[in-house]
């Protein structure tokens, strides 16, 4: 049996600028707005001509071009660069929110990632329900959530709050509940973006322990 948790074999993602196609995540608000303005930008399209426009839509970048990578079960690896260089994106790829315009990953474990306040979160529902939803996608039973509830709860010091919706919560209540569900659910692989900037000094300390933690128990 292959030791390898995570195997990227060149890995490269393409963006366009100003083509609105590109868009991927709108609210209903977006939408909306784009359709009642749609009457006013089509008359200063023709107005100004469609040139620059043409123009927007020709430029375009790569921020990851032919990644390869290969990490092993347990392995701990940090991703180091310039902003811009592609790291959070290639976070994005492996967590599957978006997909590369070429090359492939390969993932082998279960996989839990925290790459944004709230990521993977249901605002409108309460910080319990939340738990049982992120184990429930995560694969494991509810028995074996409920044996980790206390724990999470505890961890993330929100036991007063935990059936208040979370939309509710501050930004700081917000991350800690993210990373301890992310942390305690034993997922075999753990991605974690910037995100723990957001808490203060003693939580970061909290969150690194725990991540060592997870390292020792064998997960990447």
């Amino acid at each position: 049996m292959s030791d390898v948790a995570i195997r990227i074999e060149g890995i490269s993602k393409h963006y366009r600028i100003g083509n609105q196609d590109m868009e991927w995540y709108k609210t209903l608000r977006d939408t909306l707005s784009h359709a009642a303005t749609f009457p006013i930008r089509a008359i200063r399209s023709k107005l100004q001509g469609s040139t620059n426009q043409s123009s927007n839509e020709k430029k375009s970048f790569w921020a990851l071009k032919d990644v390869s990578l290969e990490i092993k079960q347990g392995e701990i690896v940090g991703l180091i660069g310039r902003n811009g260089a592609g790291k959070s994106t290639l976070l994005k790829i492996l967590s599957r929110i978006t997909d590369p315009t070429e090359g492939y990953v390969e993932m082998h474990g279960r996989l839990s990632s925290l790459l944004e306040v709230g990521t993977g979160f249901n605002a409108e529902l309460s910080g319990r329900d939340n738990i049982y939803l992120n184990g429930a996608i995560l694969g494991m039973r509810r028995a074996e959530i409920k044996r980790k509830f206390d724990e999470i709860v505890a961890f993330a010091e929100v036991e007063k709050f935990i059936d208040t919706p979370v939309k509710r919560y501050s930004s700081g209540m917000y991350l800690r509940l993210a990373f301890a569900v992310a942390a305690h659910l034993e997922p075999e692989i753990l991605l974690v973006d910037e995100v723990l900037a957001v808490g203060d000094a003693a939580f970061q300390k909290k969150c690194l322990g725990k991540m060592g933690e997870v390292a020792h128990e064998g997960r990447t």
